[in-house]
């Protein structure tokens, strides 16, 4: 019986567990983000990512910078995107909310 939990468990080995998944999906992530960094700035990968619900965190690891860049970056996208909506419609687009919309 000892070489049937031994069979299982080589099963068990061979195939990805969520850790080495995570980490796959962390350097897929980078790689794809490499990529588009040479055809799209900073702040318009950071909008990208914003959209898709991504943590500041999150966004700051797929990029390679900090959380902190990326908040600036944020609030830097928030206020240009309030001065366009000023010009606009008069400054009466209504947004109260912290959050961006992308």
């Amino acid at each position: 019986m000892p070489n049937e939990s031994y069979k299982a468990g080589a099963a068990r080995r061979s195939e990805p567990g969520l850790p080495e998944i995570h980490t796959q999906l962390r350097i897929a992530n980078r790689l794809a983000a490499a990529q588009l960094k040479q055809t799209m700035g900073q702040q318009e990968l950071v909008r990208l990512l914003a959209g898709t619900g991504a943590t500041n965190t999150e966004i700051a690891d797929t990029l390679g910078t900090t959380a902190a860049t990326v908040a600036v970056t944020l609030q830097r996208l928030k206020k240009k995107s309030g001065s366009k909506d000023a010009q606009v419609d008069g400054g009466a687009n209504g947004s109260t909310s912290d959050s961006m919309e992308v």
